[in-house]
């Protein structure tokens, strides 16, 4: 399988190969634009960012990550579609088999305010659009769990500015956000029962998480979490399925016992029977993709910020799981 696009014609709408940039995706600035006209947040989101800002789940703190992370996790997010220093092969196979066209289920968990959603939305449409990807019709139900009420109204929010933009890129996009507790077994069997019915259809799934290491790492939340994941993926399986996991490379996603370690463990010995003849090895930890980048603020034109980013393709093809 080729890559979504070859590093040498991303458009330098996207990506500016002589200084290494990134340039967030039009339609994403214009949704991220909107969203902070809409919260009243656009002139917060043009002051400094506050040093140790960490996300959480009240109005104030879904403000401050839409002013202020925002355009960082989805410069994230864009990096690893676009794998413009060709480091990351893997994921972008993965986005050439799901977006290739036809209909195809996005599970974005958390979804937050919709970083990661409205960029690989934003980022396709506009490979498109400079005609580096063809306008096969592509119809995407996306189902996003957040428990913060006010991220989701955000996220559904944002959908709305760009829906006639994707549509003129042959992209229809029909979007639902519903309450999601990763620690709450009933509350992930609902999501699970969504994704099942809404996915019934679907000739792909991708079940996209971001930058979520932080909320699991702390006070034994992955232990109680692992099992809602375990049934997550189990819903997920399809033929062409994947979960891709990003998370930003800190030490205590990095470090010998850390997150994406306990990560892949968990998955090798709980998935171990979703290899095939053709990958029988399992994931091991020295294959994480990793890749950084400078980003163009948005809303700053004299100002660029450092991005990078850890991640990790799952594949989740129709086989069972280790009883």
């Amino acid at each position: 399988m080729q890559r979504l696009i070859k590093k040498e014609d991303i458009p330098r709408t996207l990506w500016e190969p002589d200084h290494g940039r990134i340039h967030l995706a039009p339609d994403l600035i214009h949704a991220w634009k909107s969203l902070l006209n809409y919260s009243g947040l656009f002139e917060k989101a043009h002051l400094p960012v506050p040093k140790n800002l960490v996300g959480g789940v009240t109005k104030e703190d879904t403000d401050d990550h839409l002013a202020w992370r925002f355009s960082g996790s989805s410069a994230r997010v864009q990096l690893g579609i676009l794998d413009p220093r060709g480091n990351l092969s893997g994921i972008s196979d993965a986005f050439a088999r799901i977006f290739s066209g036809g209909t195809v289920l996005i599970a974005d968990l958390p979804c937050g305010s919709g970083a990661a959603l409205l960029t690989i939305l934003s980022t396709i449409a506009e490979l498109r659009r400079e005609g580096r990807l063809p306008r096969e019709p592509l119809y995407i139900k996306v189902v996003g769990g957040e428990i913060s009420e006010s991220a989701r109204d955000y996220a559904e929010q944002a959908i709305g500015y760009i829906k006639d933009s994707l549509a003129d890129q042959a992209i229809w996009v029909s979007a639902e956000f519903i309450s999601w507790d990763v620690l709450n077994r009933f509350s992930t069997a609902d999501l699970s029962t969504k994704l099942t019915l809404t996915g019934s259809d679907c000739t792909a799934r991708l079940l996209i998480l971001a930058n979520f290491s932080g909320f699991l790492q702390a006070d034994g939340k992955w232990k109680a979490a692992k099992q809602q994941f375990e049934s997550l993926f189990m819903h997920c399986r399809n033929n062409e399925s994947y979960a891709i996991w990003i998370e930003p490379p800190t030490n205590t996603v990095l470090a010998s016992g850390g997150f994406f370690g306990r990560l892949i463990g968990w998955f090798n010995d709980r998935f171990s029977t979703l290899r095939t003849p053709e990958d029988p090895e399992p994931i091991k930890f020295e294959s994480l993709g990793q890749c950084s980048a400078k980003v163009q603020h948005p809303l700053r034109e004299e100002h660029q910020f450092d991005v990078g980013l850890v991640i990790q393709r799952f594949d989740l093809p129709k086989s069972g799981a280790r009883a």
